[in-house]
């Protein structure tokens, strides 16, 4: 045994160091200087980065540059060699997984295999964000995360934005996540660099609540990524932004045109998007800096009346007093807090903030007592060192490491057994997700080609059927001619977006724009999973019915 645990040490030592490998020749308390220790610090976060495993090695010297060699630890030096370690991996929020020591003529050699430590996630309030193109819903993401103010050119939307088409047009293209951290105080959390793994990891240690921000593309032909961040995120609030100068001429325009000053249309469906799944919904008036009061005025007055026609009851919020009426009533879903700001003077942003750590968790405690159950909404595959990573919002129930799961359905309605190797909230493991926050497993024993977005990941033991065709009752929003038996729109329903044909209308032949009726329709291409009461969209360019699920045919 001796002998080959010997050959271990050579093994490592013919090796040398490496992006996740250091080597000391001695190490103990004495011996971290402010500089050293700094270093050694950022050394083991960035061998611990990407969930990977470190090994530190102590006992061991550079023999000019040219090979490693034993140099032995006395026993007390072992002892002071462990206290440091401990020390240090406390202050970079790393744990040993497991310590080992080589015996050998020169003395002890110790190695510590290091992970990354478990974040405990304070609580989480999710958010949603809808708007039209040149909203602002990036830039006001990146202001509030940054804690810096944008420069009027797109400075802070950097932050958010991540595809080369994204930078080189500075617009969203697809959804993004990020989250703001609140101190027990209410007081944001800054960060140093909001791109740095560091920097969200410490946000999160430091964070008693959270808030996720979920960003979306406003863009017509991005219009599927927009409902799905509103079905499918399972945000706990929405929040509708509307830039004060160019709706103002939209209105204008369409005042001229019809005689009616109204919103445009994209905005009104967001927030119908937003009222129809009994999201309670914020609207951000943005991008205030940059109208004439007359014109700031005219566009409050029009989103006045378009919250009233929707059944809402706009409140501006202004002062402190006011976020405390928000935080007694939007849980009725009849209040729309109504907010100005400017992402460049900075006006607003301080009572948002407090509005923010204000909004009570929506998220019911008898959901985690359910067996787990989440959508996927995006997949990875080919990352180093995982089979497949899933993301999503956990639904219901409770997910942990080493878990059982499983996975669809497929092509054939079934669903395949796998476990969860590991959970991450924004790339940091967490000992589990609950439901609302957002996740990413990496499972193993699945096949990575049968994984895709719109199946679920269910605990093992639960009872799932796929689903091919069901009932549903809809409105018609918006469409320009007749809805008969056999049109087939694209349905949204959770993160499911799949061709859907209308089988049949029940008591009557066709229906027009403002209709209300049940309709049975048949997923064209795979089964999915879809429950009684799940919210549904289909669309046809933009959206045409909203409705809900009322009966799963067998």
């Amino acid at each position: 045994m001796q002998d080959k645990e010997l050959e271990e040490l050579h093994s490592l030592l013919k090796r040398g160091e490496g992006t996740n490998v250091e080597f000391k020749r001695k190490l103990s308390k004495e011996d971290l200087n402010t500089d050293k220790k700094q270093k050694i610090l950022a050394r083991l976060k960035l061998m611990t980065s990407e969930g990977e495993e470190g090994v530190l090695l102590v006992g061991v010297e550079d023999v000019r540059g040219e090979r490693w060699e034993v140099y032995g630890l006395r026993r007390g030096e072992v002892r002071s060699s462990d206290n440091a370690v401990q020390e240090l991996c406390t202050e970079a929020g790393v744990r040993v997984k497991e310590r080992k020591v080589y015996r050998t003529e020169k003395g002890f050699v110790v190695k510590y295999v290091l992970e990354r430590e478990e974040v405990e996630v304070g609580e989480v309030v999710s958010l949603s964000f809808a708007g039209r193109v040149n909203a602002g819903k990036s830039t006001l993401i990146g202001v509030l995360i940054g804690g810096r103010l944008d420069d009027g050119r797109g400075r802070a939307r950097a932050y958010l934005l991540r595809h080369p088409q994204e930078l080189k047009k500075g617009q969203t293209a697809d959804l993004h996540y990020a989250f703001i951290g609140f101190n027990a105080k209410g007081e944001v959390i800054e960060y140093e660099d909001p791109l740095s793994k560091e920097e969200r990891a410490r946000v999160l240690d430091e964070a008693r609540r959270i808030v996720t921000l979920v960003d979306a593309p406003g863009h017509a032909e991005y219009l599927k990524s927009m409902i799905r961040s509103i079905l499918g995120s399972d945000s706990q609030y929405g929040a509708v932004l509307i830039p004060a100068g160019d709706e103002h001429k939209l209105i204008v325009a369409e005042e001229s045109r019809r005689g009616v000053a109204r919103l445009d249309d994209i905005t009104r469906e967001h927030m119908l998007l937003m009222a129809s799944r009994d999201t309670p919904f914020i609207v951000v008036i943005s991008k205030i800096d940059m109208v004439t009061p007359e014109a700031l005025e005219k566009v409050r007055s029009v989103v006045r009346r378009t919250v009233k026609e929707i059944g809402r009851v706009p409140l501006w919020i202004r002062e402190r007093e006011d976020v405390d009426v928000v935080r007694k009533e939007i849980m009725h879903k009849v209040l729309v807090p109504v907010i100005e700001v400017s992402c460049t003077t900075g006006e607003g942003l301080d009572i948002f903030k407090k509005l923010l750590f204000a909004l009570p968790v929506r998220v019911p405690d008898e959901l985690a007592y359910k067996p787990a159950l989440a959508y996927i909404d995006k997949v990875y595959k080919r990352l180093r060192g995982t089979n497949v990573v899933v993301t999503g919002t956990v639904k219901q129930g409770v997910f942990k490491p080493e878990q059982n799961v499983k996975v669809g359905p497929d092509l054939n309605g079934e669903f395949r057994k796998g476990w969860i190797a590991s959970v991450e909230v924004f790339c940091e493991r967490v000992p589990r997700v609950r439901p609302g926050e957002m996740f990413g497993f990496d499972i193993k024993r699945i096949d990575p080609n049968e994984v895709r977005r719109g199946q679920v990941v269910a605990d093992v033991d639960m009872e799932l059927a796929a689903c091919r065709e069901f009932w549903a009752k809809i409105v018609v929003t918006r469409h320009p001619t007749r809805i008969t038996p056999g049109y087939s729109p694209v349905l949204h329903c959770n993160t499911i977006s799949q061709t859907a044909v209308f089988e049949e209308i029940k008591g009557k032949s066709y229906l027009v724009v403002g209709d209300y009726a049940e309709v049975r329709l048949r997923l064209k291409y795979r089964p999915e999973y879809i429950t009684v009461g799940d919210r549904i969209v289909t669309r046809e360019g933009t959206t045409r019915t909203i409705g809900r699920v009322t009966e799963i045919i067998e």
